[in-house]
């Protein structure tokens, strides 16, 4: 990698800001050589600097270590080398090991390598032909034929409808984009609320065959985020093959030629209907907007909606503002919302967890992004750390301990541990305010509801125009907000962060599948899906997002979104290839595979008794949530065994 003069100096000033783990591992890599991480002062486990075991003296040697291998570089030849060829397992293993301060499973090498780009996530039609080796699916001499002539609809232009719009165009086969909405980029669209960004760190929330070197925030804010899905559109071309404003009403499949019939309404209203053989539902599952039926809701005379649907003609400033709702859009938005108006009234059903993180709000500077840009393998390496940092590490804790004594709190001994450090922190955070404290600190056990990231929220409800009430909405008045105690608290505008339909998958498409039942009915609020991708009579209909398919306890979502397009786009090459037009999951392995969800559910902490949460539905079944760890459905869906499909 050829890079512009730089003096030592002005290195050594650029390597300053790189994390120390990541860059001492790098040079490792770089280098060759190995023994550079045999030091007794090794990267700590549990943070994600990783420097708490290591001297100032030992950081600042893995930074001249640094100085001199790049500067030698660039002396010698100008460019820092890449190797050409990768380090075996087993000294990758090591090497990933020594990064994150614990060890690192075998079984997470091969998932490591893809999610960091050093294999590519995206499957293609060579790589397929290649790897086929069974008779009822090797490739034909009509599968180019086959692929180029098939119809495929991808309905949604979120991240998900993205990524498999991608994945169909490597792979040679057209398509067609339906979006509702006048730009892709669904929920990053969508939400323009004040502060509206990411609770996932940028680095690892961002395509693996499509890293950004220039996040100017560890955690992005909205408007960076819908530029980089915007970039990615135009780069791959996505727009071309796209229809805005435009949305799928009904959906029916019909056996005799083995297709659905697609009915659309563009935004004047106009409908038309269209075949198309195979179908991906990437319509996201956080929406469309819920906002209960309060009692006098509509005889409100201010100005009122929902936190998804921000009004930004409606000027809150030095007025009274009720926000309903405490969840992770309240969050956000709420401690802007503070600076400007005159009294805010926030209404928290339920406290939610609140995990306080020293960077959220860091800007990353001029130097990370040097060393993302342009040190090979920093970056890779640098995703891999936050990966293990945000995946699987609290797996083990989310887990219920039969013996444990103290099961109305938390799960086990891991969980106890997390519980009194949340606890301590908003103690700080709060100032010890027991009032306060008291209002915030949930009764349940971490992680049963989705964990939320303080964006100065224990500051704002310290201010004394701020107030927290604990008790229910009970109705809406002309000119407030009255609670389940008969208070009134008269306010002037009313913001809704009350979440949305979140059970509602497919809402308010209808699909009628083979036998002539629909979708809904099928599912009767208990939505079921073989890996949350597909399910039995709806054949040639592939969910992106489906259920059981949310990152509950850690990950990201891009990284679940690479792992079902990869399958999916897999299993229509198969069938294509197998000079097929029809692939149906068998009923008894949807079957089975469910009884596995719910069965490690029941372990789990969002099935605990003591917590209502929108990942159940009315039955109390957890529908939302994947249950696997991220390294297990990565090789659940890495490549499809067709046996549990019917072909025709």
């Amino acid at each position: 990698m050829s890079l512009e003069k730089i003096n030592r100096n002005e290195l050594r000033e650029k390597l300053a800001s790189a994390n120390i783990p990541t860059l001492l591992v790098t040079m490792a890599h770089i280098t060759g050589d190995m023994s550079l991480l045999d030091n007794p002062q090794r990267p700590s486990r549990g943070d994600i600097d990783g420097i708490r075991k290591m001297s100032e003296a030992r950081q600042q040697e893995i930074i001249e270590t640094a100085v001199v291998v790049i500067g030698d570089f660039l002396d010698a030849t100008g460019a820092v080398p890449t190797p050409l060829v990768m380090p075996n397992e087993t000294v990758l293993e090591h090497m990933a090991s020594t990064l994150v301060g614990e060890p690192v499973p075998s079984e997470y090498i091969p998932m490591m390598l893809e999610d960091m780009g050093f294999t590519d996530s995206a499957i293609s039609r060579v790589q397929w032909a290649d790897a086929s080796s069974s008779e009822d699916s090797a490739p034909d001499d009509n599968a180019a034929t086959a692929m180029k002539d098939s119809k495929v609809l991808i309905i949604g232009g979120g991240l998900s409808g993205l990524c498999m719009a991608i994945q169909l165009q490597r792979l040679g086969i057209d398509f067609e984009l339906i979006e509702k909405n006048d730009s892709l980029a669904g929920t990053w669209y969508e939400n323009t609320y004040p502060d509206c960004g990411v609770d996932t760190p940028n680095h690892f929330y961002s395509f693996s065959f499509a890293p950004n070197h220039q996040w100017t925030s560890f955690y992005s804010k909205r408007d960076e985020l819908y530029a980089y899905i915007c970039t990615l559109a135009e780069e791959y071309n996505i727009y071309t093959k796209t229809r805005l404003n435009t949305e799928v009403t009904k959906m029916t499949w019909q056996e005799e030629s083995k297709s659905w019939q697609i009915c659309v309404r563009d935004k004047q209203g106009v409908e038309s209907q269209q075949q198309v053989l195979f179908v991906f539902t990437a319509v996201g599952h956080l929406n469309r907007a819920k906002v209960p039926d309060f009692p006098g809701k509509e005889d409100f005379a201010g100005p009122n909606f929902h936190s998804a649907q921000w009004r930004h003609d409606v000027d809150l400033t030095d007025k009274k503002v009720a926000v309903i709702g405490a969840g992770a859009s309240a969050m956000q938005l709420a401690p802007v919302l503070a600076k400007s108006v005159s009294q805010l009234t926030i209404f928290q059903r339920s406290p939610h967890w609140i995990r306080i993180l020293s960077d959220y709000h860091r800007k990353v500077g001029d130097g990370k992004q040097w060393l993302l840009e342009n040190i090979p393998f920093y970056r890779n390496w640098y995703r891999f750390k936050l990966f293990w940092a945000y995946g699987d590490g609290i797996w083990e804790s989310i887990h219920k301990d039969p013996s444990w004594p103290h099961a109305d709190r938390s799960l086990n001994a891991d969980n106890e541990r997390h519980r009194n450090a949340y606890v301590k922190n908003l103690s700080d955070a709060l100032n010890g305010n027991e009032e306060l404290l008291a209002k915030v600190v949930p009764d349940y056990p971490p992680f049963a509801k989705r964990m939320l990231i303080d964006n100065h929220w224990c500051d704002m409800l310290q201010q004394d125009h701020v107030d927290l009430v604990t008790s229910d909405v009970s109705k809406i008045t002309k000119g407030g907000v009255v609670d389940d105690q008969g208070e009134e608290y008269p306010v002037d505008a009313i913001i809704y962060a009350t979440g949305f339909h979140a059970h509602k998958f497919m809402w308010p498409m209808e699909i009628v599948g083979a036998s002539g039942a629909t979708l809904e009915e099928t599912w009767n609020d208990d939505a079921r899906a073989y890996m949350g991708m597909t399910t039995p009579d709806f054949p040639n209909m592939f969910f992106l997002y489906g259920p059981n398919t949310g990152l509950g306890h850690g990950g990201s979502l891009i990284f679940h979104v690479e792992c079902q397009t990869r399958y999916l786009a897999q299993c229509l090459m198969r069938t294509l290839e197998a000079g097929k037009r029809k692939i149906e999951v068998k009923p008894d392995i949807n079957t089975a595979y469910n009884q596995r969800v719910d069965d490690e559910h029941e372990r789990m902490v969002w099935t605990h008794t003591g917590v209502t949460n929108w990942y159940k539905n009315s039955q109390g079944r957890v529908v939302s949530n994947s249950p696997w760890r991220l390294v297990d459905y990565w090789h659940m869906t890495h490549s499809p065994d067709m046996s549990d499909y019917k072909l025709s």
